[in-house]
């Protein structure tokens, strides 16, 4: 009897010891891909947006950067715009890995140049997003690869979106061509209101 009691505690460390190996095996496949930042320029003007592109991780993904008091945890791209030159470090975080971009702001284009205002916005889901244009010849079109867009011009724009993630409204004008970037967010992210002005139905043009 104390042979078999001996044999038995021997084979249960054994099965103990292969059980934790088979797991620390496990652990180890399951181990997020590295993350990864990009922008898409090398600059921007003041006051025109730049595009970051996050991969790898768990593809949750959560943005910060100077003044950012709003992220899109959600959404593998985000937008930032600002009014002044200089470089300006933009964070994305995702499985406990983080990863930052510099976005290179360069001095203010010409004034006769086509511009779209504001250059990015946070909306929540649902909000409608309102956007002008100046600039250009005068006559706009504007136009969205997440839009069937009915009347498509106006020096103002607005829309509403039913998905969370960056959206992009695109305004021409006298061959030149501009895009306004949309951080649109969960409602569960608190967004400042900003007033707009009286608008037609999604997807409308004003201000012809």
């Amino acid at each position: 009897m104390k042979t078999n009691k001996k044999y038995l505690l021997l084979s249960l460390v054994t099965v103990l010891t292969v059980t934790g190996a088979s797991l620390g095996a496990l652990s180890f496949a399951q181990t997020a891909t590295p993350i990864t930042c990009s922008v898409n320029a090398t600059s921007v003007n003041v006051n025109q947006a730049a595009i970051l592109t996050a991969t790898g991780g768990d593809g949750s993904y959560y943005w910060s950067g100077p003044n950012l008091n709003v992220t899109n945890s959600g959404g593998s791209q985000f937008a930032v715009s600002y009014p002044d030159a200089g470089t300006y470090p933009i964070t994305v975080s995702s499985a406990g890995q983080t990863v930052t971009c510099d976005v290179n702001v360069i001095g203010a284009v010409s004034t006769n140049a086509l511009s779209c205002f504001p250059a990015v916005q946070n909306v929540l889901l649902g909000q409608t997003a309102a956007v002008s244009a100046t600039g250009g010849s005068g006559v706009y079109v504007w136009s969205s690869p997440d839009l069937s867009i009915a009347d498509p011009n106006g020096s103002g724009f607005s829309a509403n979106y039913a998905t969370t993630g960056l959206q992009t409204l695109t305004v021409t004008s006298g061959g030149l061509v501009t895009t306004c970037a949309i951080n649109v967010l969960s409602s569960a992210v608190a967004v400042p209101v900003t007033p707009t002005p009286s608008l037609p139905n999604t997807g409308g043009g004003y201000g012809q």
